[in-house]
């Protein structure tokens, strides 16, 4: 067995390869804002899970998940973890959620859960077990928040700084919204939109449309393809993936397929609530959000390797590569991956086609010597669609499908490097945790008042906060998620999800304060 000290310096010579392939830009380009240093073995291209990670949520796999936050739940699949079939595992996938979750109780009669039906003919109310009888379909389908890539963007924009994992495929079976409008007479001739209303309990003392996870969707979309699904991989759909109901829209961002639907409405003009008023919206960096902004709705070509990554070394020779890619609203017809960013090898589409929505794993045996592996994909649509090379850079970190971020850089060690083998250890969370009382600037202690008393609702209504003495529950807690000034300070003036923007509540000066104070208190 080799020495620790061969150990780490099998790692530094992996570095210092690692930068001999295409330069340092490279592998900065492969695994994001992650300092690097050639004293260190480099980061994985996924982030190590905080301590939260080792709490558990039922019927989720946490190994194969890193936790973002736990209030609401908010869980990403590792990559190496998304496997090799085409369909996600239920304890695997990923989840993202907006409000507290609803009480178990709610999945405790399936059948029961009522639905709302509204701007058709004959207006009323639906149950599961009436929907049952109605019809049946059957999609495969690639959920994915809009937010996916995030953590790559160098601004640092606000919400949970995802990898690759907010993404996940999944077989929903349920009903045709169609059939169920017919059922009910049919839309209204002036319906434009398909507002869909979650079922999450709203917390009081917060105006309705500040907080429903309530979204629209074109329409004709909603007519085309969309269901009303309860079931999820062939079992009743979990309430952390939205049972007893939930709204599929196969090839829109996740935030549209709302769970714990209890109404559709056919209106003729989209929802006024945040999540889809200024919520969700493609703008520039450093811009407000604003209704005529593009909505978070169709997804577009993306492509990753699963395996291997930086967190499963390999030998050198043959390396068997696989990954997953979608074509968004539409079919994938060709994925191909590279080593180097300029030179690209077709790779294999492998397993059953399930759908256009649905991925296609692909697989290419690629020969390695020992050192570094970068690894790049793109995908290629029936259409012509090619996945970007680079994001676009926006406010909010939406929408990243670049090939180059989702690259993976692996380590490719020597026959009998056995100390090189070894998988990277979990570092503990590079977060220092408060400990004893907080010592505040001037700044940090107008910030607390402003958070506890003067923002409108208060900051402490819906966020936990230990120093604030604040338990909310309907955003993340604070002290968990550790958010850096910037994305304090973007959160409060911009929004977030379900949160308004504070800009017309708070001055700059105030905004500021509250920045100070969060990331203060958090430290």
């Amino acid at each position: 067995m080799m020495s620790e000290e061969a150990r780490v310096k099998g790692r530094r010579r992996f570095f210092k390869q690692a930068l001999g392939v295409g330069g340092g830009a490279l592998l900065v380009g492969v695994v994001g804002s992650e300092e690097q240093s050639p004293e260190k073995p480099p980061a994985p291209t996924e982030p190590m899970p905080p301590e939260s990670a080792r709490l558990t949520l039922p019927g989720k796999d946490m190994d194969a998940l890193i936790s973002h936050g736990m209030t609401p739940p908010t869980l990403e699949t590792r990559r190496e973890f998304l496997g090799t079939s085409v369909v996600t595992a239920t304890p695997r996938h990923f989840v993202r959620q907006n409000l507290p979750l609803p009480p178990e109780e709610i999945v405790a009669d399936r059948a029961g859960w009522s639905l709302q039906v509204q701007g058709v003919r004959m207006p009323g109310q639906i149950t599961v077990g009436e929907l049952q009888r109605l019809g049946l379909m059957t999609v495969a389908a690639v959920l994915q928040c809009s937010g996916n890539g995030r953590r790559f963007f160098e601004h640092g924009p606000s919400g949970s700084p995802w990898g690759v994992g907010a993404a996940g495929c999944a077989v929903w079976s349920g009903v045709k919204v169609s059939t169920v409008l017919e059922h009910f007479g049919g839309v209204s001739e002036d319906a434009r939109f398909l507002t869909a209303t979650g079922g999450e309990p709203l917390p009081e003392g917060i105006a309705r449309e500040d907080v429903v996870v309530e979204r629209s969707i074109p329409i004709d979309k909603a007519l085309d393809d969309c269901l009303l699904a309860w079931e999820m991989n062939g079992e009743p759909i979990p309430l952390v993936h939205g049972g007893p109901l939930r709204l599929i829209v196969p090839g829109y961002y996740g935030v549209n397929q709302i769970k714990f639907v209890q109404q559709i409405a056919c209106t003729a003009q989209p929802t006024d609530a945040k999540i889809h008023s200024t919520g969700y919206r493609f703008r520039d960096v450093g811009q407000g959000a604003t209704t005529d902004q593009p909505s978070m709705w169709a997804m577009g070509p993306k492509s990753f390797v699963t395996y291997p990554t930086a967190r499963t070394p390999q030998r050198a020779g043959l390396v068997q590569c696989a990954g997953v890619a979608f074509g968004g609203t539409e079919p994938v017809a060709k994925v191909e991956v590279s080593s180097d960013g300029e030179t690209w090898r077709e790779a294999a589409l492998i397993g059953p086609d399930l759908g256009p929505y649905a991925w296609r794993v692909f697989h290419l045996a690629v020969e390695a010597p020992a050192g570094a592996l970068p690894l790049f994909s793109r995908v290629t649509t029936v259409s012509g669609r090619i996945q970007p090379e680079n994001r676009i850079e926006n406010e909010r970190g939406y929408g990243n499908d670049s090939w180059r971020d989702m690259g993976v850089v692996v380590q490719v060690c020597g026959a009998d490097d056995e100390a090189c083998l070894r998988p990277p250890e979990d570092a503990p969370s590079g977060r220092r945790r408060r400990e004893g009382p907080v010592e505040l600037s001037e700044a940090g202690q107008r910030g607390r008042a402003i958070f506890r008393e003067q923002a409108q609702p208060t900051c402490a209504t819906c966020h936990a906060l230990a120093e604030a003495e604040a338990g909310g529950t309907v955003g993340p807690n604070l002290d968990e998620l550790g958010p850096s000034l910037e994305q304090v300070h973007a959160a409060v003036a911009n929004g977030v999800g379900t949160m308004p923007s504070y800009t017309q509540l708070l001055t700059p000066e105030q905004i500021d304060d509250v920045a100070a104070y969060v990331f203060e208190a958090t430290r």
